[in-house]
């Protein structure tokens, strides 16, 4: 059994279901949009050649630099929102709070099960951390739940579950921020990789 930290998290994806064009946690939305705010607050008044105060700067200036630091720090220190247990047929979700939010704990996976992971961001600046949205279909239920890495440990077991899923043959689909196909996190980004990954997990690779 491994055991992750649970995110909040949202999935988006184009009108053709195959590529994500946004997905992160909501408190980075959050901290964009206070960006936005502060930005077009200034333009707009700028525009109008209304004259701001010192003070008018300076607030709006600190409240960019919030929004940034808060949209950041919810995707590289992002506070758990539970825990993720994963074993090779099992996914049992634990949140701190809002347990209804996730009804189909636990989660079964075989053989049938579609699993599709999304890589959302990650950083390897001194310390590693890996946010990850993952996607469960079984018979056309679909399970959704964030999932963070924060550290090597937790990279090396997650490397461990992914390479037992592919050895048994499970529908494993990895992606990166761009809807690009990847294999465990950054591999297969050339052909002489997507070729040995193929040939070795019997991989379709579209």
């Amino acid at each position: 059994m491994k055991k992750f930290a649970l995110l909040k998290s949202s999935l988006a994806k184009d009108n053709d279901e195959s590529k994500i064009y946004t997905t992160e946690t909501p408190e980075y939305r959050i901290g964009i949009a206070l960006v936005l705010a502060m930005f077009f607050s200034y333009y707009t008044l700028d525009h109008l050649n209304l004259n701001i105060p010192e003070w008018g700067d300076f607030l709006m200036a600190a409240g960019m630099v919030f929004g940034y630091g808060f949209a950041f720090t919810s995707l590289f220190l992002s506070r758990h929102a539970g825990k993720v247990n994963i074993s090779h047929q099992r996914i049992s979700i634990q949140p701190k709070k809002n347990p209804e939010k996730y009804p189909d704990s636990p989660i079964y996976i075989d053989e049938n099960s579609e699993i599709r992971i999304y890589l959302m961001k990650s950083i390897k600046f001194g310390y590693h951390r890996t946010l990850l949205h993952m996607q469960v279909a079984n018979d056309g239920d679909e399970s959704n739940f964030g999932m963070l890495l924060k550290n090597k440990e937790k990279h090396e077991q997650y490397f461990e579950l992914l390479e037992g899923w592919y050895r048994a043959g499970y529908d494993v689909h990895e992606f990166d921020q761009l809807g690009s196909r990847i294999f465990k996190l950054n591999e297969g980004t050339n052909y002489a990789d997507v070729q040995r990954i193929k040939k070795e997990y019997g991989i379709e690779w579209q």
